[in-house]
């Protein structure tokens, strides 16, 4: 289990909460509420005493056993030498090759088997991101944190990452970090809803959209049109 007791940097004040393994998580909230910094924290890229997994602290247990357990896919994609092909960035996510998935297998689910010896700095800011999918699955911890996976997605890309992700066998347990209310709802996972560094909402995906508690995080600023969620722009800022 990944517990967070009493978190407390830079903006987040006293999170709290638990993650069974058994449990996926959509972490949502506005711009600066802290969702990227509790996201580093809970894979200790921000040094704390307050996240745990199995009753020990991240620092306690060595960074390649760390690397197994969780794995943070930022929402840019950042590496020392851009000029890497795409299979040579897929190489460098293999941690343990006793359970390693063939390439050619992830390259055809992400459908980019055509870009296989593309370097990556031609890709686009999608294709980015779908290969930092593809790196994680590949990676294959125990819990993957995406950071706004969908942020530079095309919508036929959009489909196909939520499949993924829907996809029980893609990832054991996953935390997404999203602004997009319609995955947020579709993927149906728990909710913990970040306002100003505090957790506001932490709970079940379908009591969180609830007319109410939608009304109560967005004001009127979110409406429901036939089961999606629309950002309204007539209403007055």
């Amino acid at each position: 289990m990944l517990h967070i007791d009493s978190l407390s940097y830079q903006i987040l004040k006293e999170v709290n909460f638990s993650l069974p393994l058994n449990q996926n998580l959509t972490i949502l909230g506005a711009n600066g509420s802290g969702k990227t910094t509790l996201a580093k924290a809970l894979c200790n890229l921000i040094p704390n005493k307050s996240v745990t997994f199995d009753n020990k602290t991240l620092d306690q247990i060595s960074p390649k056993k760390r690397a197994q357990i969780i794995n943070y896919v930022p929402a840019k994609l950042n590496i020392y030498d851009e000029y890497l092909t795409v299979l040579d960035y897929l190489r460098l996510n293999v941690i343990d090759e006793k359970n390693f998935t063939d390439f050619d297998i992830i390259l055809n689910v992400l459908d980019m088997a055509h870009l296989k010896y593309s370097r990556c700095v031609n890709l686009s800011s999608g294709e980015s991101s779908l290969l930092m999918v593809g790196g994680a699955m590949i990676h294959n911890p125990q819990i993957t944190v995406l950071d706004e996976p969908t942020a530079n997605l095309d919508q036929e890309k959009k489909v196909k990452l939520y499949q993924i992700l829907k996809n029980s066998s893609a990832f054991r347990n996953k935390i997404i970090i999203t602004h997009d209310l319609n995955l947020a709802y579709q993927l149906d996972y728990t909710i913990l809803y970040l306002d100003k560094g505090s957790v506001r909402f932490h709970g079940e995906c379908r009591s969180f959209f609830q007319s109410d508690q939608i009304k109560s995080c967005f004001g009127n600023y979110v409406k429901n049109i036939d089961g999606n969620y629309m950002v309204n722009y007539n209403e007055t800022v």
